[in-house]
């Protein structure tokens, strides 16, 4: 496992588009509408673990099923399951130049001066919260193809971020408020912000994130089971 992982990470570290993307894009932003804000440093953190995790995990298996490479793992002594946790550690790891990136900009430029404990707080929660993230991005990877799946995936991060309150503030009007509620970008920003500010935030996000991690879990091990192509 810990092979494909790595040749994941030099691919992926390759990827100009990630390094912008998923890097400068929320420092861009931090720097420009959020400096000094504890509330922008949580929300571009936010973006970047959600599609680091997203495009990490997912964007290079529907390349991989074109070009037949799933199908020569099924061969090797690489098992599935251990196919599908380097598949998450590399989402996981992944989420980590973002996240750094938009710290180091918060201290840097923007002053803000958190305790050890909340950063450490902060951190663990953005790992751990980008769990559903690859398992949905690594769906998408599985079911959608080639130019496809790298479209989806953006759609679908952009969507989970604009209804999650990541980019955009303000309530939305009627259900809506309640859809958002139930994303699990949402329950992420409202998590990372209680863990920045060293408040207690309940079970309730992180309900929503397990049973989140729980459907997209179910959804890959189904769809790998039935898929024929990887």
């Amino acid at each position: 496992m810990l092979p494909l992982v790595r040749f994941e990470l030099v691919r992926a570290l390759r990827n100009v588009k990630y390094l912008v993307f998923l890097v400068a894009v929320p420092v861009g932003f931090y720097l420009m509408w959020g400096r000094g804000s504890d509330a922008a440093l949580v929300a571009m953190a936010v973006y970047a673990a959600t599609g680091g995790a997203l495009m990490a995990a997912g964007g290079g298996v529907a390349d991989d099923r074109a070009q037949g490479w799933l199908r020569q793992l099924r061969v090797t002594p690489l098992s599935g399951a251990r196919w599908l946790a380097g598949r998450v550690v590399l989402g996981v790891v992944m989420t980590l130049p973002g996240i750094l990136a938009v710290c180091l900009a918060a201290v840097l430029v923007g002053r803000t001066d958190l305790p050890p404990t909340r950063w450490a707080a902060l951190a663990g929660v953005l790992l751990a919260g980008s769990l559903p993230f690859c398992l949905l991005g690594l769906f998408l990877g599985l079911t959608l193809r080639g130019k496809t799946a790298q479209l989806g995936i953006v759609v679908v991060f952009f969507a989970l971020a604009a209804l999650g309150g990541v980019i955009g503030q303000g309530d939305l009007p009627g259900a809506w408020q309640r859809v958002r509620e139930l994303t699990p970008s949402h329950s992420l920003l409202l998590y990372g912000g209680a863990a920045a500010n060293g408040r207690d935030t309940g079970l309730g996000q992180a309900g929503v994130l397990a049973a989140w991690t729980a459907l997209a879990g179910a959804a890959v091990l189904a769809r790998r089971r039935w898929s024929s192509d990887g």
